[in-house]
Order: C-alpha cells, then sequence, then structure tokens
C-alpha cells in the first residue's frame, strides 16, 4: 500500500470493508475475467484459422517472418546483455586505488602493483586477452597478456606504442568516465593479422588521476567467442540461414571461412555489393523484412552496448553522456535468408496441420485465459484483506510500523538474495515536546506534516518512509550504501532547518537528528539494521542534536535512553 494513501481510507470502518468483501463475489469475477481474456482470444485465433486456411502461402510467410524476427531478437538481446557486464569490470580497474596510485608515483613498486592487480583480474576473467594501461602518448605502460589460462606481465622493454592506432586516438578524445568500444575485428600484433585468426573486440575509457587530468587510457581486448559461439547456436534454430554482418556488409558468421572478415585482409566482396535493394532496406529500418524472387530476407540491428534499453544500472548516468554518441554508430546486423523454395515447401503442409494446431492453441489459450483469471481474482482478494488489515498513519499518511515490518522483511531478504546494498535512517525530531508546550498540539501535528512533506519531496519511488511512533520516523533506503545514505541524510537535515514552519500564528523553527546503519553480512533481518540505527540516533542526540551519525562499531554498546 503507498505510503501516500488518503487519509480518510486509512479511517474507513471494518465494517464498510467487511461489507463490500461479503458483495464480492469469487465465482463470478472468475467467469468475468475469463471472459474479458479469452475472449478476444478466441476471437484472434479463429481469425488466424481463417486467414491460414485461405491464404496459405500469406500465412506461412508471416509464421516464418515471425519466427526468425524472434530468433534474431533474441541474438541481439543476447549481445546487449553480455556486453554490458563488462562496463563494471572496466571501470573498477580505470578507477582504482592501484592505478591511481601509480599515476601519482611512477615508481617501479607501484608499477609492479598494477601489473599484479591486471594479472589476477585477468586469471579471474579468462575471457579477456589482454589489459592495458596506455599513458597519454599512446605508450604501453603495463600490459598484461591472457592465454590458454597463463598469465604474462609483459617487461617493459617489450611494451609498445598504439598512439597511431584508431582505437586509442577514439578512447583518448573521450571525456572521463565515458566508454569506447571497438568494431568486432581480428587481432593486430606489430601490424600483422594473428594467426592463427583471433576476433577482438576492445573496451576503453580515459585514466584520470586525483586531480581530474587525463593520464592515458584503460583498455581490454574481449575475446568475442563465447558470443559468436552463442549466436552460431541461435542460427542453427532459424528456418533459413543466418548470417552476421558488420556495419559495412563484410561477412562475421555463416559463411566459409574465405569470406570472413574481408574488411581485414582488403577484400570488396561484401553482402553489401551482393544484394544491393536488401542492403538498402537495412539501411532505413532497425529491423525488419524484404521479400524478393530470392525469397524472404529477416534483418535485425544489434548494438553491442545500447544502455538506453538496460534499465536501472549501476552507471546509468552514462546515458547523459554526449561521448556516447560513439555508441549509435557501431552495430552489426543478423539477418536471415529463407529460400523460396523453402517457403513453397512450407506452404505445401496439409491444412489438418493448422487445424491441429488451432485446436491446441485453442485449449491452451483456455487453459492460459483461466490461470490468469485465477490469478486476478485472487489478487483482488488479497487487496481487499489488504484494505481490511492494513494500517497507516492518520495523521501523517505514512505507513506504520505493521507495513514496515512487510516492507522491511521484503527488501532485507532482497538485498540478501542479489548481494545488494540496503540502509537505515532513524530521523527523530529535535525538541519535540517543546514545540507542543510551547505552540500547541495543534501545531506540533502541522509540523510533523511539515516534515513529511519534505521529506516525501527528496526521496525516490522505491525508498519507504514510516512514522515509528511520535516524531520518530523510518527511512528505508534499498540500492543505496552507506555513503550515499549518509548524504542523503545530510541534505535532509540541512533542508529541515532551513525550512521553517510557519502560519499566521506561529514560527516554529524545526532540526532532526538522524542515525545511519547500511546492511552488514551479519545481519538475520532488517530489525538489525534498526537497531544499529537507532543506536547512532541516540548518540547524535546525546551529543547535541540536529546531527547525523553513521553507525561504527565505536558506538556499539551506547545504552539506549530509559
Amino acid at each position: 500500500m503507498s505510503r501516500k494513501i488518503e487519509t480518510d481510507l486509512a479511517q474507513q470502518s471494518i465494517g464498510e470493508v467487511t461489507e463490500d468483501q461479503n458483495r464480492f463475489s469469487a465465482k463470478r469475477e472468475l467467469v468475468i475475467s475469463f471472459l474479458w481474456l479469452f475472449t478476444p482470444v478466441s476471437i484472434v485465433l479463429t481469425s488466424i484459422f481463417y486467414i491460414f486456411s485461405s491464404q496459405t502461402e500469406k500465412y506461412e510467410l508471416q509464421t516464418a517472418m515471425i519466427r526468425e524476427e524472434s530468433a534474431l531478437n533474441s541474438a541481439s538481446q543476447l549481445t546487449s546483455l553480455i556486453f554490458v557486464q563488462k562496463l563494471s569490470d572496466l571501470f573498477v580497474l580505470a578507477e582504482g586505488e592501484v592505478l591511481r596510485k601509480y599515476l601519482h608515483n611512477e615508481n617501479l613498486k607501484n608499477w609492479v602493483s598494477v601489473a599484479r592487480e591486471f594479472s589476477l583480474f585477468a586469471r579471474r576473467k579468462p575471457k579477456y586477452m589482454q589489459i592495458r594501461y596506455l599513458n597519454d602518448q599512446g605508450m604501453e605502460v603495463v600490459r598484461v597478456n591472457n592465454r590458454d589460462g597463463e598469465q604474462e606481465i609483459v617487461p617493459r622493454l617489450e611494451l609498445q606504442n598504439k598512439r597511431n592506432r584508431y582505437y586509442f586516438q577514439e578512447a583518448f578524445q573521450l571525456s572521463p568516465g565515458a566508454i569506447y568500444i571497438s568494431p568486432l575485428d581480428l587481432n593486430v600484433e606489430k601490424g600483422v593479422i594473428e594467426q592463427p585468426t583471433q576476433p577482438t573486440i576492445r573496451f576503453a575509457t580515459p585514466v584520470v588521476d586525483g586531480y581530474g587530468k587525463k593520464r592515458g587510457v584503460l583498455i581490454i581486448n574481449y575475446d568475442p567467442n563465447e558470443i559468436l559461439r552463442r549466436i552460431e547456436q541461435i542460427f542453427s534454430g532459424l528456418v533459413g540461414q543466418g548470417v552476421m554482418l558488420n556495419h559495412d556488409g563484410y561477412w562475421i558468421l555463416g559463411k566459409p571461412e574465405e569470406q570472413l572478415w574481408g574488411f581485414m585482409y582488403g577484400r570488396e566482396e561484401t553482402f553489401r555489393s551482393e544484394r544491393p535493394d536488401v542492403w538498402s532496406a537495412i539501411n532505413t529500418m532497425e529491423s525488419g523484412s524484404f521479400y524478393s524472387e530470392q525469397g524472404l530476407f529477416v534483418f535485425q540491428r544489434t548494438y553491442p552496448l545500447d544502455l538506453a534499453r538496460q534499465g536501472t544500472l549501476e552507471n546509468i548516468e552514462f546515458l547523459n553522456n554526449p561521448d556516447h554518441n560513439q555508441l549509435g554508430k557501431l552495430y552489426w546486423i543478423y539477418l536471415s535468408h529463407i529460400s523460396k523454395s523453402k517457403l513453397d515447401e512450407l506452404t505445401l503442409k496439409r491444412l489438418f496441420v493448422a487445424t491441429i494446431a488451432y485446436l491446441l492453441l485453442f485449449i491452451v489459450s483456455a487453459m492460459i485465459s483461466l490461470f490468469f483469471a485465477r490469478n486476478a481474482v485472487q489478487k483482488k482478494l488479497a487487496f481487499r484483506k489488504l484494505e481490511q488489515f492494513a494500517a497507516t498513519d492518520a495523521l501523517t499518511g505514512l505507513a506504520n510500523r505493521r507495513e514496515l515490518e512487510i516492507a522491511g522483511t521484503r527488501e532485507f531478504h532482497r538485498a540478501q538474495r542479489f548481494s545488494r546494498k540496503l540502509s537505515v535512517l532513524m530521523l527523530d525530531l529535535d525538541h519535540f515536546k517543546t514545540i507542543n508546550d510551547t505552540h500547541t498540539h495543534t501545531v506540533g501535528d502541522e509540523v510533523l506534516r511539515h516534515v513529511v512533506n519534505l521529506l516525501n519531496n527528496v526521496i525516490r519511488g522505491q525508498d519507504i518512509l514510516v512514522r515509528y511512533g511520535g516524531e520518530e520516523f523510518l527511512l528505508l533506503l534499498p540500492e543505496t550504501d552507506a555513503k550515499g545514505a549518509q548524504f542523503l541524510a545530510s541534505y535532509i537535515r540541512t533542508m529541515v532547518a532551513d525550512e521553517i514552519y510557519e502560519d499566521e500564528h506561529s514560527v516554529v523553527p524545526v532540526t532532526v537528528s538522524i542515525g545511519v546503519s547500511t546492511i552488514d553480512d551479519g545481519d538475520k533481518s532488517y530489525h538489525d539494521l534498526v537497531v544499529r540505527a537507532d543506536l547512532a540516533l541516540y548518540q547524535a542526540k546525546r551529543t547535541g542534536r540536529n546531527k547525523v551519525v553513521v553507525y561504527d562499531d565505536s558506538i556499539a554498546y551506547i545504552r539506549q535512553p530509559q
């Protein structure tokens, strides 16, 4: 239940809710929900069957196209998912203290520390073929090779200057915190394509020192054979012949070896020159299909790292970085070609196959509709029970401790299961009894509402604000570490102190003391966080009020006030 639920709803009598519950007929709702779901589905299925029966060729063509589009879209999503996982590794090394220490003192000891860290990282990430730090002149400063599970720290005398390589030049021009992803190509060593050929993708980001000065580039060479193999597996399930192209139309997968990687060998033969009509359609659409006398071509453009489609990420702020416009220029094309003879073969399937498929779909749709209808009825019943038994604070409209127990347990288990952060702020208005005694309890109530409004204006949608009791509030912060919780607490403390409550009769300065705690490996429930936050709050009030105190071991044995 939302913590901003209307007060009058919280004050509904149990008798009214019970009466409404009695009027609710589960069987009637089940029938209505089932009909709402199944009726349009059955109409659609009947229409599909009629169209298929009367226009078999068109139906088979559409079916094949939908199937291919789904498979190619799966390949595209797989690519983005695998690539986005590499971001955190890149920034862990680029922004790490070991490398930053070397930037401030480039002695041999610090160089060895960086080399060892890179080597350890490469051991744990066998798909990273190379990890390198290049200075601002393009010279390799540290390079670790990772081949066949063996890590090699390249001696300084064997390091190379890469200032003329495209990936260094483009990555070094980016702003700090930006990402560069190279095209998928073959690894080149000392100007020669490495044999046997080794496909490579490079992730790079500028490296800055503690003063914000750009000092070079960190580059990770990633072995994409994992992706290529999984894409080949998806291609093996296609109706047509699947190929993978780069943005210039060169073949990367799906052709004999001698036709692959043509751009690395200066060959002019491309899909673009072979099928200019299909290529024109690819250039005008992200995904789609093209039908000609040679059959059906279904294609899907995929971007190796499309942050806009990733949802909530640790590095979501990258979306606002203009340097990431380069990501839109880097894409691959997954394409399936179903020949005309293959389409004719599909068209010649007997009509009874379609009839059987229709009946099966009809039954399955009925079962699914019944399942979702039952689920919808159960949700309605659960919601009514929640309205009947859940309690909110009538004064502030916030959830009370009962709701906190549910939300706190849920967020605690979620944080443990997915190894995420969870923090708690315990807030207490300073000298609130004095406010009540001096300005009356009515003004005190308005002050509480005033503070709640301030808090609601700064917290996120997933944060949970609870009136813990009297003038005490608890703020549950999912996905928030100790640093973020302390920052928010300091901001709230300053904001409350600055926003003085004022009405036509009273001017009431308000301050707040805040205790902060964050989830720990030894915690058994969210109550452990609450206890620590309460101890930190007590320390804040004991040492002068209008303060933020973050729990640590030094206040672990402070006794609670009696």
